[in-house]
């Protein structure tokens, strides 16, 4: 939690009170207790706001947005917020529970919010709400000064758009200092907001740190912009697409060490020049791309240490993270694996984070990888299912205790990580058989323990996970299952005024 200028640190006390709270969904009974602690606690609780349970966020967001004359104190919550993140992990896979009068709704509601916060300096908004232009452009307009980070996603197109559009036209890019810029656009960009994202990288490449135009014509957008840069001197994260690193005139991208290619080139080749991303440490791509970062002919061996393939991530959340497979039905076996990963052995570095999807967990299939995979520090797997029948898809205990003879032979393995997300995202699928079987995971724990001192971080699941502490191993992070948004009536009233 990020501290507010010129307020102390909670005591541990009074920490343990505000978490308690939490506990009973009762956080209302510090806005009611004595006025001390209330005028203490508030700001600290405003300050960071990361938030991926869609009710919590339509409720905080309703929050945010009520005049300060309806809380209590008649305070501006908004003016609080330093750090803002909302989240829906589950839109992704068709599984959001916000419709789109939500959307609307919650989309009017941070408009008239965001403005307010004036210590705002980093905000995260991946739902995708129809107002996502009109709060972008207030942000490149420089209205909030503080603010080094922008991560928004935009969806499709809305009634809203014509008139962001016409806004966005008259707006003069005025932020300086972002060292983020990510957007995710899953429609086409207006022709002014092009030019605002253009505008905003000019002013800004000289602090930026981390950069992602996620779109199919990202190239095109930012080719002229990206010809005029002589270099990103603090640029080490990087998510555009290839084309313009393969530029003759791309600026010099020796700083980047995190690379990401988009989706859009699951089915492409791409070629880069010797120069490109030379200090490169952590890639995600599709399995086709790392050897064109690691050819076995270079003179210079790129330190890569990290590869996730198929832009795959492990969450506690109904959908289970994320995946992008080239063919929903077509899912990697193990000899896949190793011979795309193979190129590996032309880093200049050891492989310490990999993350990769394959049809079904096998430790055989595992253990072919070991001369690659010795150094591993973190292990991520997505395996798609065990067996077509489904009194067959419960995996043999066997298959999972036997890990910890290839743990034993993976010395600096601190996690691991195995994840359902491929199978919940099948129709009439779900998670793992054992997912919710304590005991057998319990069990499993114990096993690896005898063949490896290092494991902290384990997960059989997408529903929870375990740590270890120093009395053994907890499960905690059970998924929140889910919950219906309930309507106080002011969202009927706001989505009537809006009009269609």
């Amino acid at each position: 939690m990020l501290p507010i200028s010129g307020i102390a640190k909670l005591p541990v006390e009074l920490s343990r009170t505000i978490c308690e709270a939490a506990d009973r969904r009762d956080l209302y009974s510090i806005a009611l207790s004595g006025w001390q602690l209330n005028a203490v606690v508030t700001p600290i609780l405003y300050s960071t706001i990361d938030l991926q349970v869609p009710h919590a966020i339509y409720a905080c967001v309703r929050t945010l947005a009520s005049v300060p004359a309806r809380s209590t104190k008649s305070r501006d919550l908004a003016g609080f917020v330093e750090t803002l993140s909302l989240r829906d992990p589950d839109d992704w896979a068709g599984m959001s529970v916000f419709n789109d009068s939500h959307r609307f709704v919650l989309g009017r509601r941070l408009a008239d919010a965001i403005p307010r916060m004036r210590r705002l300096r980093s905000i995260t908004c991946r739902i995708g709400f129809p107002h996502a232009l009109q709060i972008f452009a207030m942000l490149a307009s420089g209205a909030l000064p503080g603010v080094n980070a922008i991560d928004i996603r935009f969806a499709g197109q809305s009634a809203t758009t014509k008139d962001a559009e016409v806004a966005g036209a008259s707006v003069a890019v005025g932020v300086t200092g972002l060292k983020t810029v990510k957007l995710d656009w899953t429609c086409d960009p207006p022709e002014t907001y092009q030019m605002l994202m253009r505008s905003l990288v000019v002013a800004n490449y000289k602090t930026l740190c981390s950069l992602a135009i996620r779109h199919g014509d990202s190239a095109e957008i930012l080719k002229a912009v990206w010809r005029s840069i002589p270099s990103f001197p603090a640029l080490q994260e990087l998510d555009v697409s290839p084309d313009l690193l393969t530029d003759p005139a791309s600026p010099d991208t020796s700083s980047v060490l995190r690379l990401s290619i988009p989706e859009d080139y699951c089915w492409y080749e791409i070629e880069l020049p010797s120069t490109a991303v030379p200090n490169l440490q952590d890639i995600t791509c599709f399995p086709r791309h790392l050897r064109c970062f690691l050819p076995d002919d270079a003179e210079h061996r790129t330190p890569i240490s990290a590869v996730t393939f198929n832009h795959v991530r492990y969450e506690r959340t109904r959908s289970g993270g994320y995946y992008a497979m080239e063919d929903d039905g077509d899912v990697y076996d193990w000899w896949d694996i190793w011979s795309t990963l193979r190129p590996i052995y032309f880093s200049g570095c050891p492989l310490l984070r990999l993350g990769f999807a394959v049809r079904e967990l096998r430790t055989y299939g595992l253990s072919t990888l070991n001369p690659l995979i010795k150094d591993l520090e973190y292990l991520l797997i997505v395996a798609q299912k065990a067996e077509e029948e489904p009194a067959e898809r419960r995996w043999d205990e066997a298959e999972i205790l036997a890990l910890a003879e290839v743990f034993s032979q993976m010395p600096r393995l601190h996690t691991f990580l195995l994840s359902d997300g491929l199978l919940k995202a099948l129709p009439g699928g779900g998670p793992f058989d054992f997912a919710h079987d304590e005991g057998l995971q319990r069990r499993a724990l114990a096993t690896y323990d005898q063949h490896s001192s290092s494991l902290r971080r384990v997960a059989f699941t997408t529903e929870f996970e375990w740590e270890k502490r120093e009395d053994g191993w907890h499960p905690w992070g059970h998924v929140v299952a889910k919950r219906e948004l309930v309507s106080d009536g002011e969202d009927e009233d706001e989505d009537e005024d809006s009009g269609p």
